[in-house]
C-alpha cells in the first residue's frame, strides 16, 4: 500500500520507487542499481526543491525588505554548553533535541562553558537583533525533561512556527523515537521497529512543516538537512534492526527513506543501502551505493580538514575525529569495493 501521508515531493519518489521495483525482474541486479541511482538523484532534487524553492524565501517576502542572511543573523541564537561537565550532564540531548524541535528563526548551536558547572545542560539564548559575539545574554540550566519543553514553548513564535497540534504531534514523535532508539541499542529489534513505524507515522509531517517554516526564514544557505537527521538516524536504525530480523523488503524501503531525506548526503544511510544489497545478494548494488557512500567520507574528510579559526580546542578535537574516523572508514570501504569488482568480474 502506498504511503499517502507522505508530502508531494516525497510521495512522488515512493511512487517512482514503488513501481520501478515492480517492474524490476529480480535477476537484473545491474538494472536495478542504475534505477536506484537514478531514483535516488530524483529524490534528492525533489526534495531540496520541496524544502527551499516551493516556500517563498525571506528575502522575497512582501513583509521584509530584508536579505536572507541579514535575517540568519538577527535570528535568536541558542548555544548549548559543551563542557565535559555538561555533556554529563546530557547536553548532547539537549544539544540534539533543540535541533531537531526548536522553531522558526532559532540557530542552535555548540557552545562553550559559561560558568554553570553542576547545573547542566546550560543553554545560553541571544535575543532577536543581538550579534552572536555579545555578552549579553540569557543562561538557562539544567534544560532537560520539562525544562526543555518549556524552553522550547517559550522560543515559539505563532507568526511563524507550525501549529501547536503540529508541534505536539512532533515532540511526542521524537520522544518515541528516543525510546525506539534505546530498544535497538538494547538489540531489542522488534519493539525497535514497532516503535521507530509509530514514530515516523506521528512526527514525520509536523517535522517536514517546520522545515519549511525554517527555510522560508532561514534563506539559501539554510541547511534543509540538519533538522531532519533524527528521522535519517530513526530510517537508519529502523532498517539495520529489520535487517536483523531478515525483513529484507522493509528494510529496503527504510534505506531508501534514509537516503531521501539525507538528500543523499549521509555515508551511513547509503552503506544501510549497501548492507540491504548484501542481504539480497545484489552485488552490482552494493558496489554502486558502496561508492557513493565513500564519495561522502571523502567529503567529510575535506570538510574537516579546513582550517578552524577562532574555533575552541574541543571544536577541533572533534573536527579532528570525524576527520580520522571518515579516512579509516573510507579506506575499509575501499577494500570492499575491489572485492566486489572482482566478483561481478568473476560472474560475468
Amino acid at each position: 500500500m502506498e504511503d499517502t501521508s507522505l508530502h508531494p515531493p516525497l510521495l512522488l519518489c515512493w511512487q517512482y520507487y514503488i513501481g520501478s521495483m515492480k517492474k524490476l525482474s529480480s535477476s537484473s541486479a545491474y538494472c536495478a542499481a542504475a534505477a536506484a541511482l537514478l531514483l535516488y538523484s530524483v529524490a534528492g532534487l525533489l526534495v531540496n526543491a520541496f524544502v527551499v524553492t516551493t516556500i517563498p524565501s525571506a528575502s522575497s517576502s512582501s513583509s521584509s525588505s530584508s536579505s536572507s542572511s541579514h535575517i540568519v543573523l538577527n535570528a535568536k541564537v541558542i548555544r548549548v554548553c559543551q563542557s565535559p561537565g555538561c555533556r554529563d550532564d546530557g547536553a548532547q540531548s539537549t544539544l540534539d533535541s533543540l535541533t531537531a524541535l526548536a522553531a522558526p528563526g532559532c540557530q542552535v548551536m555548540k557552545g562553550g562553558c559559561v560558568s554553570g558547572c553542576g547545573s547542566g545542560p546550560v543553554v545560553e539564548i541571544l535575543p532577536d537583533g543581538e550579534d552572536v559575539m555579545t555578552i549579553s545574554s540569557i543562561k538557562r540550566k539544567k534544560v532537560k525533561g520539562d525544562a526543555l519543553i518549556s524552553l522550547l514553548d517559550e522560543l515559539s513564535d505563532e507568526e511563524t512556527d507550525i501549529s501547536s497540534s503540529m508541534r505536539q504531534r512532533l515532540i511526542m514523535g521524537y520522544e518515541q523515537a528516543l525510546e525506539a532508539k534505546a530498544a535497538y541499542e538494547a538489540k531489542d529489534y522488534q519493539s525497535a521497529i514497532q516503535l521507530y513505524e509509530d514514530a515516523i507515522q506521528i512526527a514525520r509531517n509536523p517535522a517536514m512543516a517546520l522545515e519549511e517554516a525554517r527555510a522560508s526564514i532561514g534563506g539559501d544557505n539554510y541547511d534543509s538537512v540538519k533538522g531532519v537527521n533524527w528521522l535519517v538516524d530513526s530510517f537508519r536504525n529502523s532498517c539495520r534492526a529489520r535487517l536483523a530480523m531478515k525483513d529484507i523488503d522493509g528494510a529496503r524501503r527504510d534505506a531508501f527513506a534514509a537516503t531521501v531525506f539525507s538528500q543523499n548526503t549521509d555515508a551511513d544511510a547509503l552503506m544501510c543501502l549497501a548492507e540491504v544489497c548484501q542481504a539480497s545478494k545484489d552485488t552490482m548494488g552494493e558496489l554502486q551505493a558502496t561508492k557513493a557512500a565513500i564519495a561522502q567520507y571523502q567529503r567529510l574528510e575535506d570538510e574537516y580538514s579546513k582550517p578552524m579559526p577562532g574555533k575552541d580546542a574541543v571544536a577541533r578535537a572533534e573536527a579532528a575525529k570525524i576527520k580520522s574516523n571518515a579516512s579509516t572508514v573510507k579506506r575499509e570501504l575501499g577494500f570492499r569495493i575491489v572485492k566486489l569488482e572482482r566478483e561481478l568480474k568473476a560472474s560475468s
